[in-house]
């Protein structure tokens, strides 16, 4: 008797839940706070999302309240909610969320807030990946640095300040990967309408913690310099030298500083480069050498983050970096790279503006004639114009390069006194391996 009451139970709870899950995407939240109530009281574990989805009901309440008193009164609703969460599913994250609430509505002083922030932090880091609430955890620690009565240290501060930035690239790093899987999923599957918003949702929320990680850097920046962070995580490398998580945090926090040339980054980006490459640490890797003067190797980490990487856009600004990087070395792989970015992305018009400044001003690397060197210039112009059609932003810029090639491009008599004549072809060798053929000169 007992089973067949659970049995039927949670028959109840699947039929409630399907009918509010539907209210829910529909928007009809009103429909969807009535079913709310038995599912908390009847169901309360029956599926996670249950909260999830009440907190959007509220959030929207809270957002159309058209009197104080109902935004109160709706704000109130979701703290219920987001305890009740925590009560059926522990550590879900939903304690971040309720503090973040807190702060923003002014029902909490800044103390509390930090506490429950911190609290987690500590107790469920890997969860710890909202980008909001990571720039507000930081900015409360910095405040209480920065006060007149703390007690906290300089050790102290670059010890938080290493954890609350490694962490952001972690999160980002799941991002990243989550993306990548679902991306490659989709390649066989079909994805359900939660995994395509996931993708969707990963881009903005990757570049959200980009400009966390930029924002809590210059904010830090202010209390160290690379010199101390040198010597602080010098003494402590041989200990942790193997040390993933310890190494991540100490690169993301001497590379966003731009300790490029330091020998600690060096050591630390080469170890973790060993231990655990990922896409990000190998490009960062590459940065570093190149900093440090060895164009070669550098092109080998981004080589290899490019192939690393799902996203195309990405993927070809890695290659573009590779072409600026052999632009002055090595012209014949600067192109190849150039051309593998505009590729990888149809929608890249920098890679044909690199390559029109190339064409444009060839001088005698490859032993050509002034007018083989000047008639490149059809090469350039045409080159630009491939700009513009991948991205419709360089149209003033591509106009200007057509005005600046047009006044330097060789004249009828010119190519009369050179041997040439409209509808000839001249081949081109060296790194350039283009065939123009001249049009109408004047």
């Amino acid at each position: 008797m007992v089973v067949f009451n659970a049995v039927a139970q949670s028959s109840k709870c699947e039929d409630q839940f399907a009918l509010y899950e539907e209210k829910v995407k529909t928007r009809e939240y009103s429909d969807a706070e009535g079913l709310l109530e038995a599912l908390l009281k009847e169901c309360p574990k029956f599926d996670a999302k249950i909260y999830t989805h009440a907190e959007e009901v509220y959030s929207y309440k809270i957002r159309t309240s058209r009197t104080p008193e109902d935004s109160q009164v709706n704000i109130e609703t979701l703290i219920s909610i987001y305890d009740d969460y925590e009560k059926s599913f522990p550590g879900n994250g939903s304690v971040v969320r309720k503090a973040l609430l807190l702060k923003k509505h002014k029902l909490a002083d800044d103390a509390k807030v930090y506490k429950m922030l911190d609290t987690f932090f500590n107790t469920h880091k890997k969860k710890f990946i909202d980008y909001d609430a990571l720039q507000t955890y930081f900015i409360l620690y910095f405040d209480q640095y920065e006060s007149e009565e703390t007690t906290i240290t300089q050790k102290d501060f670059v010890e938080k300040y290493a954890a609350i930035a490694g962490q952001v690239a972690y999160a980002q790093n799941e991002l990243i990967a989550l993306k990548a899987s679902l991306l490659e999923k989709q390649e066989t599957q079909m994805l359900t309408d939660e995994e395509k918003q996931t993708i969707a949702d990963a881009k903005p929320a990757i570049d959200a913690l980009d400009a966390v990680a930029d924002n809590i850097s210059i904010m830090a920046s202010k209390h160290f310099s690379c010199e101390i962070l040198s010597e602080y995580y010098g003494k402590s490398y041989a200990k942790h030298k193997e040390d993933v998580a310890w190494l991540e945090a100490v690169s993301v926090v001497m590379y966003n500083n731009k300790c490029y040339n330091d020998e600690v980054l060096y050591k630390v980006a080469n170890a973790l480069y060993k231990l655990r490459p990922t896409m990000e640490s190998v490009y960062n890797l590459g940065v570093i050498t190149l900093k440090r003067g060895n164009a070669k190797e550098a092109v080998k980490y981004f080589d290899q983050a490019a192939n690393m990487d799902n996203d195309i856009k990405s993927k070809a600004d890695k290659y573009y970096k590779i072409a600026s990087t052999y632009r002055s070395v090595d012209k014949a792989e600067a192109k190849k790279y150039a051309l593998k970015a505009a590729e990888t992305n149809p929608e890249f018009g920098k890679p044909y503006l690199m390559l029109a400044a190339m064409y444009s001003s060839v001088t005698k690397g490859c032993d050509l004639t002034d007018f083989e060197r000047k008639a490149l210039l059809f090469l350039a112009m045409e080159t630009a114009k491939k700009a513009e059609d991948a991205e419709q932003r360089y149209k003033p810029t591509v106009a200007a390069l057509m005005e600046q090639y047009g006044e330097r491009l060789p004249s009828k008599s010119e190519a009369k006194a050179a041997g040439y004549r409209r509808g000839k072809e001249i081949t081109y060798g060296c790194w350039i391996n283009e065939t123009v053929k001249l049009p109408k000169m004047k």
